[in-house]
């Protein structure tokens, strides 16, 4: 939550945080963070799946290659 402080003068000063609530601002700033963070999770299971079924093939080839070319 934010507020004013209402000046000796009558007019009101700067905009002020109070509390520990989030502002909407910085809620959606949070938000993004996470986002970013969810996204490069994702990315890194892929790299590592992509990765895994490239291993299984290869060693499908070296599999078939041992039995004599799958005949």
């Amino acid at each position: 939550m934010r507020r004013r402080k209402r000046l000796p003068g009558g007019g009101f000063g700067e905009l002020e945080k109070i509390g520990s609530v989030l502002t909407t601002e910085e809620q959606v700033d949070a938000l993004g963070m996470q986002l970013a963070q969810e996204k490069f999770a994702s990315m890194q299971k892929d790299v590592l799946v992509n990765g895994l079924g490239a291993q299984v093939a290869q060693m499908k080839l070296e599999i078939m290659a041992l039995k004599g070319g799958g005949a």
